[in-house]
């Protein structure tokens, strides 16, 4: 079966709006400041990634069934994201991918496509929110085809496709959930719509304490193949030198 991937951009004109009027800009563009200094600090670190993958034929509602688990271990240093020591159900993988659908490692991923201030990306204002007992600000946005975000690729085909989504962002201007929508692919591609949510929260990395994601729901798939639910977590961060449990802050 074709390999579903990803081959991110990175290259956002901030336009922000409500109900078609202009709001101030001073919190979306010190969400831009604070998120690309916070990817700039990213810390060399490990966490384990614990994946459970479903699939589903073409049914409406999907029928769900379990199909595999995934250990991995997530090294990050710097710009650089490495799988290793992977085990599919247990057993030792040494393949550069999985069968059918695979799916990128989501640290920090959507801050440049969303900030960079050359990419197209415009936003609307959503109102609070409080999400697990936390006040929230939500941003609807809305990315161009060939633009910033993700390219995407079936077999020789490739396609960047027009993308929405949500963020929310909490009172410091740091992304605490992130919400990614692409429903329009080329007829013949061969390519679901896919959907994600990568969901952050401060983590304790040996001394110090670093917004990181903590856990992805992903859903897409192949036309004519089958739909996939891809639900990760990622926990145990800690640095290269030292194993230190993740604690959450309240």
């Amino acid at each position: 079966m074709s390999i579903y991937s990803r081959i991110l951009l990175i290259s956002f004109v901030l336009i922000p709006v409500v109900c078609g009027q202009s709001i101030p800009t001073d919190r979306l563009e010190h969400a831009r400041a604070v998120n690309l200094q916070r990817l700039a600090g990213l810390p060399d670190f490990v966490a384990d990634e614990l994946v459970t993958r479903y699939k589903s034929s073409h049914t409406n509602p999907p029928k769900w069934r379990y199909v595999d688990t995934i250990e991995a271990e997530i090294a990050v240093r710097g710009s650089s994201f490495t799988r290793q020591h992977v085990r599919l159900n247990g057993k030792s993988w040494d393949k550069p991918t999985f069968p059918g659908f695979n799916w990128g490692i989501q640290f920090g991923y959507e801050i440049k496509p969303l900030f960079n201030p050359e990419c197209g990306t415009t936003f609307e204002f959503d109102g609070h929110k409080e999400v697990r007992g936390k006040q929230l600000l939500a941003y609807r946005y809305q990315s161009p085809k060939d633009d910033c975000f993700a390219t995407y690729t079936i077999d020789k085909n490739q396609y960047n496709p027009p993308g929405t989504g949500r963020l929310l962002i909490d009172l410091t201007g740091n992304i605490i959930q992130f919400e990614e929508e692409v429903g329009e692919f080329p007829k013949g591609f061969g390519a679901d719509p896919f959907r994600q949510t990568i969901t952050s929260d401060y983590v304790k990395v040996g001394t110090g304490s670093y917004l990181l994601p903590v856990a992805a729901d992903i859903f897409g798939g192949f036309s004519g193949g089958f739909l996939w639910h891809v639900v990760v977590e990622y926990r145990n961060h800690r640095h290269f030198e030292a194993s230190t449990n993740v604690t959450f802050q309240e």
